[in-house]
C-alpha cells in the first residue's frame, strides 16, 4: 500500500511540476487571438477546447513555409521524451497492439502520409492545417480514418473529438515573420467533453510544451537554411 501511495504521489507531483514549468517555460510566447481570415475557421469554427502559440521568426513566410515541411521533430529530445511520456498509459495496457516501428524522420507531411492526421488545406506561404478525429484519451486511442477534408467537416459520431491543428505565417513590415499556431478541439456530445477534459488537465502541459519545441525548432531551420 505504502509503495502505491509513493506512485500516486508521484504522478500528481510530476503532473503539478509539468503544469508549472509549461506556463514558466511559455511566458515568451504570447497567447492571442486568430485573425478571421485564417481558413482553420472553415474547419472548425466552433469548438472546447483550444492550445495557441506564436513566434517571430527573422526570415521570409516563403523560408518559413518551407521550414514547416521539413523540419524534424525526431531531432529534439524533449518532444521525443515527451511523445514518450504520454504514450505510457497506452504502453501499460496488456491488450495493445505491438509497437509499430518508429520512423527515422517525423515531419507534418509524415503525420498526414501515416494516416494518422488528414491534410484539410494548404495555403502556399501561409497557412497548412491539419485534422483529425477519435478518442484519443483512451487508453486504446481509437482513430477514425477520415479521406478527405469534407469528412473530417461530416464528421458528427457522437462520443467523438475532432481536431483542427494549424500553423500560420504573417509577413511583418520589419522583415521578418510571425508563426502561429493553434490546436482545436470539439468533443462530439456523450461523455466526450467530460472524458477529454480530465485528459486535456493532464496532458495539455505536454502537449503545449511540444508545439513550443515545434515554433522553435521552426524558426532554427527558417533563419539557418
Amino acid at each position: 500500500m505504502d509503495v502505491i501511495l509513493m506512485v500516486v504521489a508521484s504522478i500528481f507531483m510530476v503532473v503539478f511540476l509539468s503544469h508549472m514549468f509549461f506556463y514558466w517555460y511559455s511566458r515568451s510566447t504570447e497567447m492571442f487571438g486568430h485573425p478571421e481570415n485564417q481558413k482553420v475557421n472553415c474547419y472548425l469554427s466552433e469548438f472546447d477546447f483550444a492550445e495557441k502559440h506564436k513566434i517571430v521568426i527573422h526570415a521570409s513566410p516563403e523560408k518559413v513555409f518551407a521550414a514547416i515541411h521539413n523540419f524534424d521533430m525526431r531531432k529534439s529530445k524533449v518532444i521525443n521524451t515527451l511523445v514518450f511520456l504520454r504514450s505510457i498509459p497506452y504502453r501499460l495496457n496488456s491488450n495493445r497492439e505491438p509497437d509499430k516501428q518508429l520512423p527515422t524522420k517525423l515531419s507534418i507531411d509524415q503525420l498526414t502520409e501515416n494516416g494518422s492526421w488528414i491534410l484539410l488545406e494548404e495555403v502556399e506561404n501561409q497557412e497548412v492545417i491539419i485534422g483529425f478525429a477519435g478518442k484519443f484519451w483512451q487508453q486504446r486511442p481509437t482513430n477514425i480514418q477520415l479521406s478527405s477534408a469534407a469528412d473530417f467537416i461530416n464528421f458528427n459520431q457522437t462520443g467523438y473529438s475532432k481536431v483542427a491543428w494549424n500553423l500560420y505565417i504573417e509577413r511583418n513590415d520589419d522583415g521578418t515573420a510571425t508563426l502561429s499556431t493553434e490546436t482545436r478541439i470539439l468533443c462530439l456530445e456523450g461523455r466526450a467533453k467530460s472524458s477529454f477534459r480530465l485528459y486535456w488537465a493532464i496532458i495539455r502541459p505536454y502537449s503545449g510544451w511540444i508545439r513550443l519545441e515545434m515554433l522553435k525548432m521552426i524558426k532554427e531551420r527558417a533563419e539557418n537554411h
